[in-house]
């Protein structure tokens, strides 16, 4: 069977993934966009081996951030593993809904020809939460990120002169790289972070609720993970 954990930035995504993985013996697709880059990592809230707990883990840390990437490519990558793993429990967690939406559906990159027939047996667990206070524990995530290094992060991709597509879209490190240049204060930039935060989260929700029908959302406020493990 294929679960799929969505829903905004900061909702707590990784952490259920984690313990359905476990109850369901299943392995871990990535699908966020930011996350298949190896330097990208406190930015963008990637998991760390430790918390892995030694469940396989697929999509993440693919491609350098020198290299282009996807969701044509995406979706040929995550079709060859759903094929390789079709027998196995198979969970897909991230945020980025059109990475969802060309995997597990008829999604085709010719303008004239998308179609949105389901490819495949799944279910959509979405995780929300109160509008604000997803947006403070946004602001709040942010911080704990500077705390954690991600200016230094930021200034090591900076000084190696990287200049690609993913980087100049990449929310916590665009906004640090104009501070870098000057343009912009620090506080500056990590006042940017978190509104660009917010606003991702807001289209996140707009593209969940347009795409996905037929998606199961939970209010993580209310709702205990280990009572939506049972529901699924």
């Amino acid at each position: 069977m294929i679960y799929v954990i969505t829903g905004p930035t900061g909702v707590g995504k990784t952490k259920l993934s984690i313990m359905l993985a476990k109850e369901k013996n299943a392995i871990i697709l990535n699908a966020d966009s930011m996350q298949v880059y190896k330097e990208l990592n406190i930015g963008t809230a990637k998991i760390t081996e430790e918390e892995k707990e030694n469940i396989p883990h697929y999509l993440f840390d693919i491609k350098s951030i020198t290299e282009d990437f996807n969701a044509y490519m995406y979706q040929q990558l995550g079709r060859e593993l759903l094929e390789k793993y079709k027998n196995r429990n198979i969970i897909i967690v991230g945020g980025t809904g059109l990475y969802i939406k060309a995997l597990l559906y008829n999604y085709t990159f010719d303008e004239n020809e998308k179609k949105g027939e389901k490819l495949y047996d799944f279910k959509i667990i979405g995780l929300t939460r109160n509008r604000e206070k997803l947006y403070s524990l946004i602001d709040k995530r942010v911080d704990i990120m500077i705390e954690n290094g991600l200016i230094e992060e930021a200034k090591s991709l900076y000084d190696k002169h990287v200049n690609s597509r993913a980087l100049k879209t990449a929310i916590g490190y665009k906004e640090l790289f104009s501070y870098f240049d000057g343009e912009i204060t620090k506080e500056e930039a990590i006042n940017k972070i978190k509104q660009n935060s917010r606003n991702y989260a807001k289209r996140q929700y707009t593209f969940f609720n347009n795409q996905f029908k037929d998606i199961n959302w939970y209010d993580v406020d209310k709702v205990p993970f280990s009572d939506i493990i049972k529901n699924i």
